[in-house]
């Protein structure tokens, strides 16, 4: 009997420990964990993605940024790729080179995307920035965090007609506590979390401390004078990203621009290249080789964040 009882506690054990590593982990963020910790857990989660899986995170966040839905990026797709075909059929005259070509225009829509969230992002910035700017020099006369925060909002209305003002964050931080809950330390913890901007974070939690110590307010400027250096050092990243895009497709472009010139030069050559088994592999791999340098110029040429 004792022998059955010790018997069912092994396998009782055994199977709780099995069960235990079979649950998947999960991650809880607060509030008030730090950007470092919350970069840590974004690059893990990263790496165990496939790269397909990669691109789809990547091109989700630069549709959101530009508030875009994934229609529009199919539309882009569809509209590069039979702008490749069409100078596919202009240059080669052939129906499997122009959709070669046309697939080789495709990437150019992640391109075209990112090109457009550089202004929004930089918009974004600078709007954060001014916000920011006016409530703290509102803090600073006053000595009082709800009235910054109303300065701003009553500021924000005077020049926007009334059917076309949009509720942010700032908003819901003055209806929360003067309409829901009175406690601004978590109002401002809520807000913390609905932007996403590291500077921003600091700034929240620097007017968190000042609710304890007052004196605190007067570092308050030093996150708005880093956050205009960042926003400088991203526009100055942001040119030398486009520079190097445009460098790269002129020299893709001279590239295949030797292809329609031997069509006048030596008509003979330009059959043989678009015409023989030989001529297209070459073409093609031609294309492949723009592609494979497309996706490593994208791997090195990133935009900071």
């Amino acid at each position: 009997m004792l022998g059955i009882i010790f018997f069912l506690l092994v396998a009782a054990i055994l199977l709780m420990q099995t069960w235990h590593i079979s649950i998947p982990k999960v991650v809880h963020l607060s509030f008030r964990d730090n950007a470092a910790k919350r970069k840590r857990i974004y690059i893990i989660a990263e790496n165990a993605l496939n790269p397909v899986e990669r691109i789809m995170v990547k091109v989700d966040s630069l549709l959101k940024k530009i508030h875009k839905s994934w229609n529009y990026f199919y539309k882009v797709v569809a509209v590069f790729f039979l702008a490749g075909c069409m100078c596919g059929i202009g240059i080669f005259r052939d129906v499997t080179l122009s959709l070669f070509a046309g697939a080789a225009f495709t990437p150019l829509a992640y391109l075209f995307l990112l090109f457009r969230t550089m202004s929004a992002r930089r918009r974004e910035l600078e709007e954060l920035e001014s916000v920011m700017s006016i409530i703290t020099n509102a803090y600073l006369t006053s000595d009082d965090i709800i009235g910054a925060f109303q300065v701003y909002v009553e500021e924000k209305n005077r020049y926007v007609d009334e059917r076309f003002r949009e509720i942010n964050p700032f908003d819901e931080f003055l209806t929360d506590v003067l309409l829901i809950n009175p406690n601004v330390e978590r109002a401002l913890i809520l807000l913390d979390g609905k932007i996403d901007n590291r500077h921003f974070h600091e700034w929240v939690n620097k007017l968190l401390l000042c609710m304890k110590d007052r004196r605190m307010k007067f570092n308050l400027q030093s996150t708005l004078r880093a956050m205009n250096d960042q926003k400088n050092i991203q526009q100055e990243s942001d040119t030398a990203m486009m520079t190097a895009w445009r460098n790269y497709l002129m020299t893709v472009a001279a590239m295949f621009s030797v292809i329609p010139i031997l069509k006048f030069v030596n008509v003979q050559w330009f059959l043989t290249l678009t015409q023989t088994v030989i001529g297209k592999g070459f073409v093609i791999a031609m294309i492949l080789t723009s592609l494979l340098t497309a996706a490593y110029v994208m791997k090195i040429n990133r935009p900071i964040e």
